[in-house]
């Protein structure tokens, strides 16, 4: 009998450690696929990121206004779309800027544009979609002055041509919520 209850604790230390092993190797486990899985999201972040964001000028990006527009078609559909304008600006004399002082000097015109956008339209995402296309999506304060700053985008153009510097034409469409 006392063979049989030493055999039997032996076999219930045996258990209990082979029991504790395999929880130590499940928690590991858990932990390692936890710190991968985070570590995978903050990749699928950054990369997210960088598509987003146009890497010339820092504006945001053709794929991030295509999401912004398939947003704001939901919305439209779904009748929650606030009133909204869209500005497109399109830069004039890249392609002689390019031909005569070259592609660097096209790329620093194209940041200057950038940077002169995003200058007027200070509460508003600005969105390179072409070589020379920028959008601005107008929403608030600058949707409510909209009309001034493509005033002011026109009129700051009008003196940049005499003094050879960036030149935007600009176009605005808006929506209103039941028109």
């Amino acid at each position: 009998m006392a063979a049989i209850r030493y055999a039997s604790s032996r076999s219930i230390v045996v258990v209990v450690a082979l029991f504790a092993l395999s929880l130590g190797i499940l928690l590991n486990n858990y932990a390692l696929m936890s710190r991968k899985a985070q570590e995978s999201e903050t990749q699928l972040g950054k990369a997210r990121s960088l598509a987003n964001t146009d890497s010339l000028t820092g504006v945001k990006s053709k794929h991030a206004w295509l999401e912004k527009e398939a947003e704001m078609d939901e919305a439209i559909s779904a009748g929650t779309a606030m009133p909204f304008a869209v500005a497109v600006c399109d830069l004039n004399g890249l392609k002689h800027v390019n031909d005569t002082l070259g592609h660097k000097a096209g790329d620093e015109y194209i940041c200057a544009a950038a940077e002169m956008i995003c200058e007027l339209f200070q509460h508003s995402p600005v969105y390179r979609i072409g070589g020379d296309e920028f959008v601005v999506f107008l929403s608030g304060r600058d949707y409510e002055n909209r009309k001034e700053l493509l005033s002011a985008l026109h009129d700051l153009s009008v003196e940049h041509i005499s003094a050879g510097k960036v030149v935007i034409s600009g176009g605005m469409s808006e929506f209103v919520p039941g028109r």
